[in-house]
């Protein structure tokens, strides 16, 4: 049996010792007696931690002892021929015995050194290994499954470890694993879009060079990849070649986003699903989910299926809009028939809900009375954040509000459940009445999130209009229905407008204010909109409070409230809107309490930054220049930690 140096079992009092000898001996030179004083210390020391050791030892000598009886009486040799490498080591992680097996297959290289296991296992500490019963280590080229035992001792605790080498088996399945397939789909965003603008020859050499930034991107991969139609390719192969292209964050992003045709900009995104699994089937069909994933977010971004959700890249910038009538036209078409299979017809938006949630569903309720279905608008009155537009709309004789208990009443089999502004179960108002419904459609317009409705009937949603209050009014515009918009229905989707762009400063484009055109013309009452956004002096005073409190963190500002009032949401959205006009600021949070132990982030940019990734990693969402996460059971010291660490985490992606 090999017995390692005494030294190591008591290191630092040995190393008192050769201090003390030390002083001893320059004493001598200097003051005799004080070289006897230290002299006398020095053989006190170096006799205590002898004793110490060999005591240490003893006992180990014990347990191997007591080990031989279970193979063999008394055999002294039978431990140390055991056929799995041993080793023993003490508290403090130095090893005090091995046997012979571990010196010829894994000391290979270290024989006759000193060392402790801190060389198989990197900051090793005992109570760890303690609870343990099997870990992995990999030393001198070889990968190691170690089984880990307790030496039960009062007097000096020690811990044995067994190692079996199976190098061979944990390449074999990383190899495995790094030989699954996985499928990529990718799909030109605007292609559609740059058909129409280019003409076929300048569209044919703009189709070409994307193309070969692709191939470019993918030619040292040993992949396949092949051309399906207009703007979409297929992209086959191992996670060998995934995992290096996740390394690079899927840098063709930026080539295709920064691609420019005769020194013009394009201005060509791509959207990208991959999807990985144990054949090619299941690769292709979470590939598509994945890209369906990608597109419902914007575009411009990678979103990866894996068994834990989804895994994105890129997604920083917005993606083009689309200025065809197709699909508002054809959606319009498709809830109009759907709806008339029903009785009645509820609308429900999201807790806490706006001037957009409210003015779509009044827009959703209007259009199927216009079809012939009686509808009716859930309010929860007392979170609704839009009680001004409720008043408005009840002053002028609008009766179809309805509360969440007399919603789960009246909701059975034959009632068609719409949900607007949102596209998560989770945060509907009446999340019961889902299951209820008979039949259910989705209209919404954020960039969509890993726990979207996937069952809905109809599923309308696009993240490139401004508001769900601009979608439906491009389906009221574009559908067969000849009811004039009345002007309470108008105004109340104007306001929804107004108040997801910011008076028209983010997410406009041609079809908001095309939208907003096209309510104006059916008597959208402008200054009762603008009166719907008015606020009283104390809430003015709370927010410029906000506001002066924020500090800057890395180009954002952060501030936070602890304030209890009844409309602490809509002054923290304002502050942080208006904390976007403080110069340097490229993005703004607000953390207050919003009720039932919940601590809520309003984030805001004006689209340099996109806050939605940043609060995704709190788990919320929203989109680019609007966002929001809820924090249950934190408070605001620990949300703001955890926001400098989602912003740090943002800015190490970009």
């Amino acid at each position: 049996m090999k017995l390692v140096a005494l030294f190591y079992q008591n290191p630092g009092g040995f190393l008192c010792s050769v201090i003390l000898l030390i002083f001893s001996a320059y004493g001598f030179a200097f003051n005799k007696k004080a070289a006897f004083i230290f002299f006398a210390a020095f053989v006190v020391v170096f006799a205590v931690n002898t004793l110490f050791s060999l005591l240490t030892l003893k006992t180990t000598r014990k347990y191997v002892r007591k080990v031989n009886k279970t193979f063999a009486q008394n055999d002294i040799d039978t431990i140390d021929e055991f056929p799995l490498p041993n080793v023993i080591c003490d508290m403090r992680g130095n090893i005090v015995w091995y046997n012979s097996t571990f010196e010829e297959q894994v000391l290979t290289d270290y024989k006759g050194q000193r060392f402790n296991m801190n060389l198989f296992f990197k900051n090793f500490r005992y109570d760890e290994y303690a609870a343990i019963k099997q870990t992995d280590s990999e030393f001198n080229g070889k990968k190691y499954s170690v089984f880990i035992t307790k030496i039960k001792s009062k007097s000096n605790p020690m811990l044995s470890f067994y190692f079996f080498d199976d190098t061979y088996l944990k390449n074999t399945e990383i190899e495995y694993n790094l030989s699954r397939p996985f499928v990529m789909l990718i799909l030109v965003d605007n292609i559609d879009q740059l058909s129409r603008q280019l003409t076929d020859s300048k569209f044919a050499m703009v189709s070409s060079g994307i193309e070969s930034r692709i191939e470019e991107w993918l030619k040292h991969e040993n992949l396949i990849l092949k051309k399906t139609g207009n703007g979409t390719f297929l992209v086959i192969g191992e996670r060998r070649n995934y995992d290096r292209l996740a390394e690079k964050r899927f840098s063709v992003l930026s080539d295709i986003r920064s691609y420019e045709y005769n020194n013009t900009p394009v201005y060509a995104t791509l959207s990208i699903g991959v999807g990985s699994g144990e054949d090619f089937a299941v690769c292709e069909s979470r590939a598509k989910k994945a890209l369906d994933m990608s597109l419902g977010r914007g575009g411009d971004q990678v979103a990866v299926y894996t068994d834990d959700g989804y895994v994105y890249f890129g997604g920083m910038s917005n993606r083009a809009n689309d200025n065809s009538r197709v699909s508002p036209r054809q959606t319009a078409a498709n809830i109009s028939n759907y709806i008339k299979k029903f009785k009645q017809v509820i609308i429900v938006g999201h807790k806490f809900s706006d001037y957009d949630a409210i003015g779509s569903a009044m827009g959703i309720q209007f259009y199927s009375e216009a079809n012939g279905v009686p509808a009716y608008v859930v309010v929860d009155e007392k979170t609704t954040l839009s009680s001004p537009l409720v008043s408005f709309a009840r002053e002028r004789g609008f009766e179809e509000f309805i509360s969440v208990d007399k919603a789960l009443d009246m909701c059975d089999e034959n009632t068609a459940l719409f949900v607007v502004d949102t596209h998560r179960l989770l945060l509907l108002d009446a999340p019961d009445l889902y299951e209820k419904a008979g039949g259910h459609i989705v209209i919404d317009h954020h960039r969509r999130c890993d726990d979207y409705i996937s069952d809905a009937d109809i599923f309308y949603h696009l993240p490139s209009p401004s508001s769900t209050c601009e979608m439906v009014s491009e389906l009221i515009q574009y559908s067969t229905i000849q009811e004039k918009v009345p002007d309470l229905i108008a105004t109340a989707l104007l306001s929804g407008i107004v108040l997801d762009t910011k008076d028209y400063v983010l997410r406009t484009s041609q079809r908001t204010f095309e939208a907003a055109a096209f309510l104006r013309e059916n008597n959208a009452d402008t200054v009762e909109v603008r009166k719907l956004f008015s606020y009283n002096s104390d809430m003015i005073v709370l927010k410029n409070e906000i506001i002066s409190n924020g500090v800057i963190y890395k180009g954002f500002m952060i501030s936070g409230t602890d304030s209890d009032n009844k409309n602490i949401r809509v002054i923290t959205s304002k502050a942080a809107d208006e904390m976007l006009n403080i110069e340097g600021v490229r993005g703004s949070f607000v953390i207050y309490f919003a009720g039932n132990g919940v601590v809520q982030i309003s984030a805001r940019s004006f689209g340099q930054e996109n806050v939605q990734l940043i609060m995704e990693e709190l788990g919320g969402g929203g989109h680019n220049t609007m966002a929001a996460a809820q924090l249950p059971g934190s408070d605001m010291v620990n949300a703001k930690t955890l926001l400098f660490k989602a912003i740090d985490d943002y800015l190490a992606k970009k």
